[in-house]
């Protein structure tokens, strides 16, 4: 009986530390992608000027703009929506966008 209940115990424990791997290595509900519009006081040398119509194939980005300072996660499904227009501001040299006469600063971040 002592036997029995110790090989329990160690099968017990294996199943729990192979529970604790999963949560620790595999499951990481902050992954993603998100997206950040920081609103400037005042206008840079250098923006890129977009029209709300225009960010509508930017949704996440409009999302951002709509809410200064937060951060937005992308879902997955638009991650290749963001990176194009990551795209469109690396190849303009700036981050800085000008949407309705206010200027904003957008950071993406990569959380793996």
């Amino acid at each position: 009986m002592k036997s029995r209940t110790t090989a329990l115990m160690i099968i017990s424990f294996a199943v729990l530390a192979l529970l604790l791997v999963f949560f620790l290595v595999i499951y990481r509900p902050g992954a993603g992608m998100y997206i950040r519009a920081d609103k400037l006081q005042h206008p840079p040398e250098e923006y890129i000027e977009f029209s709300l119509a225009d960010l509508e194939k930017y949704s996440y980005v409009k999302e951002a703009v709509m809410n200064p300072g937060k951060n937005i996660k992308v879902p997955s499904d638009y991650h290749e929506s963001v990176s194009e227009f990551g795209e469109i501001t690396s190849n303009n040299g700036t981050n800085y966008i000008k949407v309705n006469n206010e200027y904003y600063d957008i950071h993406y971040e990569s959380a793996d």
